[in-house]
């Protein structure tokens, strides 16, 4: 399969909505979605590339850690917390992006006042709207 370098659309589905993973590899939000598996083995391998990987796989853990809270796919849980804060160093603004937004899906009330910080300080306009979004959600009343 060579020509997955050239898919514009998904070649199962049809659909645009395809993201490039890395040369070889795509990911249909369409299609594939409900098809991830779980992690069953804990998360230290997601959170080591979340640390120590290239700015590519630091991006693309970072943009799946917004599946925390989705108990089918066991993305992240409380005890990573230490490990998402640590993210919201990094220098590329998308992961500290992905990690606000997923701290707010964990209800992280203990990282308020650093998401409060990168809402109102951060570099990005982009950090600064997922650390509000995350505000929102960890302080929204629970139904």
């Amino acid at each position: 399969m060579s020509q997955l370098n050239e898919y514009i659309k998904c070649p199962q589905c049809g659909q645009a909505n395809v993201q490039k993973l890395d040369e070889k590899s795509w990911f249909c939000l369409d299609c594939d979605w409900d098809n991830l598996s779980a992690i069953n083995n804990g998360n230290d391998e997601l959170l080591s590339s979340l640390k120590h990987g290239d700015i590519h796989t630091r991006r693309i853990t970072a943009q799946a850690l917004i599946n925390i809270g989705d108990i089918e796919r066991h993305i992240a849980t409380p005890s990573d917390i230490d490990a998402l804060l640590d993210a919201l160093d990094d220098e590329d603004a998308d992961v500290r992006y992905f990690v606000a937004v997923a701290l707010g899906k964990l209800a992280a009330e203990n990282c308020l006042t650093r998401l409060k910080t990168l809402a109102q300080n951060d570099s990005s306009a982009l950090v600064r709207q997922g650390a509000q979004t995350a505000i929102e959600e960890i302080e929204s009343p629970k139904e």
